[in-house]
């Protein structure tokens, strides 16, 4: 069987090909794996900002505070933050239901930190 020089030239490229595309496998999942990580974090910052906002609000209600002119100020500048935030809230909200479980079902463990 005579091996030409296309059939060399068809086989370098498949491999060629191949490696390219498990590259870019591996590279678009690590990608995803961060998107997904930096999601989960900027979600826990808005919510510990709320928790902190609806904290500061209890503290201002009480008979002891109410009226408080430095707490109402810290109270506005705490709102102002959350509307702020809230913004960037649906940006970096990447996370689906079911992305952990694909990210599971990969190679990559979802909880390590890249």
């Amino acid at each position: 069987m005579k091996i030409d020089l296309l059939h060399i030239i068809l086989f370098l490229t498949s491999v060629v090909s191949m490696g390219v595309i498990i590259f870019l496998y591996k590279y678009i999942k690590k990608v995803l794996l961060v998107a997904y990580i930096a999601s989960e974090e900027s979600s826990e910052i808005f919510t510990r900002l709320e928790s902190y906002g609806s904290h500061l609000q209890s503290v201002y209600e009480m008979p002891m505070f109410y009226g408080d002119d430095t707490l109402q100020s810290l109270l506005d500048h705490t709102k102002d933050l959350v509307k702020f935030f809230d913004r960037y809230d649906a940006i970096y909200s990447f996370t689906q239901p079911d992305l952990l479980e694909q990210l599971e079902g990969a190679d990559v463990d979802p909880k390590e930190k890249v």
